[in-house]
């Protein structure tokens, strides 16, 4: 039986490592083509919105076509993946045509925008200015006001001391994540507090982590 997680959320799309087996290839392939399609939705309505705006029996049968691409991908059964991630193409013209006639309020207010769903799986919006946030705040009355922010406000919380000890220290490595964030830093440097903090992503099996005394050295200018 899927998951609660599983029935709602798509699977993740990453490009394949150069290792990888041609089903796994295959797989991130057609996914980036539903995610297209998801990604297009998400402008027009709202992240992960438009489930919320059709009747409850359209959208379990959303859900229920997403399990299937999942247990698609757990068989590694190419004919039945292929045909659900096209099913979920459908899926989502259904859902978009059924909002339409409904006519329900596009998410789409004529302000720039960035949507994206937090790990505890509700939705941040980023915008250009506080006017424009409190206009969001007007018209997305589903998300919460503490999860939209301006870039304004964004370039506040950027200035802290705390805050540009990170990008200092992000700086020395341009391909690292922030994975946590400790505010109070410790040390003369700063970088006591970043052991294990930045990771790396490419694609490698390995779990790279800072340096913070091969970072101290790079900063008095030896190697």
């Amino acid at each position: 039986m899927a998951t609660k997680k599983t029935v709602r959320h798509h699977p993740v799309v990453e490009q394949p490592s150069p290792k990888s087996d041609p089903w796994t290839i295959h797989v991130q392939s057609k996914l980036v083509e539903l995610e297209s399609v998801k990604a297009a939705t998400d402008r027009k309505w709202g992240e992960n919105r438009l489930t919320t705006l059709v009747s409850s029996d359209v959208r379990e049968r959303f859900w229920t076509q997403n399990s299937r691409l999942h247990q698609a991908m757990v068989a590694k059964d190419r004919a039945k993946f292929d045909s659900s991630v096209a099913g979920m193409i459908r899926a989502y013209a259904v859902l978009d045509q059924l909002a339409t006639e409904d006519e329900c309020e596009t998410a789409d207010v004529g302000i720039p925008r960035i949507e994206w769903e937090m790990q505890n799986g509700q939705t941040m919006i980023i915008v250009r200015t506080v006017n424009d946030a409190v206009a969001i705040q007007k018209s997305r009355q589903e998300v919460s006001n503490h999860h939209i922010w301006s870039m304004q406000e964004m370039e506040v919380l950027m200035a802290d001391e705390g805050v540009q000890h990170l990008i200092k220290v992000k700086a020395l490595v341009p391909t690292a994540q922030v994975t946590k964030y400790k505010h109070k830093l410790g040390g003369e440097t700063g970088f006591d507090d970043f052991v294990d903090d930045l990771t790396f992503s490419d694609n490698d099996v390995l779990d790279y982590k800072f340096d913070s005394k091969q970072a101290e050295r790079f900063k008095n200018g030896s190697n």
